[in-house]
C-alpha cells in the first residue's frame, strides 16, 4: 500500500469544483418572443441586424421542466462533450391529467426540449444566452450547427458571426396570420480563440455569477457553458 500523492488525472475536489462552478446561463437571457428578440428581466428589445459571435462549444441541449410558468429543472448537457438527452418517456410526469393547462385550457407537457447557445455581441463584447424551446428557434440553431459543422472541416479554428433576422410563413389556419421565426444569418467567420477571450473577459467582469434573472431554473442537473471540444454523435431524442 502506498501513500504517494497522485499527480495525474482529476481528483475528487477538482471534479466536484468543476460541477459546482458550472453555470447554466452566461450574461442576460435572450429569447425570441412574439416576433422579436428580447433580453433580460424586462424583455429589452435586441435589434434586428445586431451581430454576435456564436460560441458553438457552448451549445447545450436537453429538457427543461416548467412549473407555474417558470423553469424549475433542467436536464441538459453540451453537444461538444457528447451529451445525449433522454427520451421524453424516460422523464416521468406522463399523466396528462396532472399537467398544468395552457391559455386554451389544454394540458401542457411540463417538459420542453430546449437549446441554449452563448452569443457575444460583436460591438460591445457583452454575453447573452439565447434559449429556445420553439420549433422555429430549434430550427435556427439547427441550421447554424449544419453550417458550422461543414465549415469546421476546413476552418476548425473559426466560429460564425451571426446577424439576427426574422422570417415568416403563412399558417395553414389563416386566422393565425403569418408566423414569425428567428433566423441566424452567417455574416462572417471569426477566430474562435478571440471570441472565447471576449467571453472569458465578460464572465470575469460579472464575478462568475449567474445573470439569469427571473428565468433562471431552480435546479440544474447538467450544464456546461464552455465545454472542451470533443467529437460526438448527434443527439438522439
Amino acid at each position: 500500500m502506498t501513500n504517494e500523492l497522485q499527480t495525474t488525472g482529476a481528483n475528487p475536489w477538482e471534479t466536484y469544483g468543476k460541477a459546482a462552478a458550472t453555470r447554466s446561463n452566461v450574461g442576460e437571457l435572450m429569447k425570441f418572443t412574439k416576433g422579436d428578440f428580447v433580453s433580460g428581466p424586462y424583455n429589452d428589445e435586441v435589434p434586428i441586424g445586431a451581430k454576435f459571435y456564436a460560441i458553438m462549444d457552448s451549445l447545450n441541449v436537453g429538457w427543461t421542466k416548467w412549473e407555474n410558468n417558470r423553469p424549475a429543472e433542467e436536464l441538459m448537457g453540451a453537444i461538444g462533450e457528447g451529451f445525449q438527452p433522454k427520451r421524453r418517456a424516460e422523464l416521468g410526469d406522463n399523466d396528462k391529467s396532472q399537467w398544468e393547462t395552457d391559455d386554451a385550457g389544454q394540458p401542457r407537457d411540463p417538459w420542453q426540449f430546449s437549446n441554449k447557445l452563448i452569443l457575444v455581441a460583436v460591438e460591445t463584447g457583452r454575453p447573452y444566452t439565447f434559449t429556445t424551446s420553439s420549433r422555429g428557434g430549434l430550427n435556427a440553431i439547427g441550421e447554424l450547427c449544419k453550417a458550422f459543422g461543414k465549415n469546421m472541416r476546413q476552418q476548425p479554428d473559426k466560429v460564425p458571426v451571426i446577424e439576427l433576422d426574422v422570417g415568416s410563413y403563412q399558417h395553414s389556419n389563416r386566422s393565425f396570420g403569418r408566423i414569425k421565426f428567428p433566423v441566424f444569418r452567417i455574416a462572417d467567420w471569426a477566430d474562435a480563440a478571440r471570441a472565447q477571450r471576449l467571453l472569458d473577459g465578460a464572465s470575469d467582469a460579472e464575478g462568475n455569477e449567474d445573470v439569469g434573472g427571473d428565468n433562471a431554473p431552480a435546479a440544474t442537473k447538467k450544464a456546461s457553458a464552455t465545454p472542451k471540444k470533443k467529437s460526438a454523435e448527434p443527439p438522439q431524442f
